[in-house]
């Protein structure tokens, strides 16, 4: 796959990963979007657009979707279960590199692991049918 369908499908699928947590945020009423979060935590900053967090998050995005890639050559299953399993193990890659991140910088006290942590599983979910979709159909 090309460089560039690579970047334009890592930025599709963190958008949509973004938007669910954006949604997830609406309805439990916590801030659970990752870019706030990261800008808190590496920048102590709780400027919501501040532009470090919102480029790491997508140019994160751009490893989970080569890590995809990967494991796709070793599935053979359906779309769904390859985007299950793939959705599941990023999830819990996501939600370990988060883990590490609070542990070496620091934990915000207004954030609840627990929602976040199951948002994290969900988003990653998202991305890796959002990712598959585009792989399959797009480009």
């Amino acid at each position: 796959m090309h460089v560039i369908s690579v970047l334009k499908i890592a930025l599709i699928s963190t958008i949509t990963m973004t938007a669910f947590s954006y949604l997830v945020t609406l309805l439990v009423k916590k801030n659970l979007i990752e870019p706030y979060w990261l800008n808190v935590v590496l920048f102590k900053s709780k400027m919501a657009f501040r532009p470090l967090g919102w480029v790491l998050h997508y140019v994160t995005g751009i490893g989970f979707l080569y890590l995809q890639l990967f494991t796709l050559k070793l599935l053979s299953e359906g779309f769904l279960i390859n985007g299950f399993m793939i959705g599941v193990l990023e999830g819990l890659l996501g939600i370990l590199m988060w883990h590490i991140l609070f542990k070496i910088c620091f934990k915000p006290k207004e954030l609840k692991l627990s929602w976040y942590y199951l948002n994290l599983l969900g988003a990653h979910l998202v991305f890796c049918y959002t990712a598959l979709y585009c792989i399959n159909t797009l480009f």
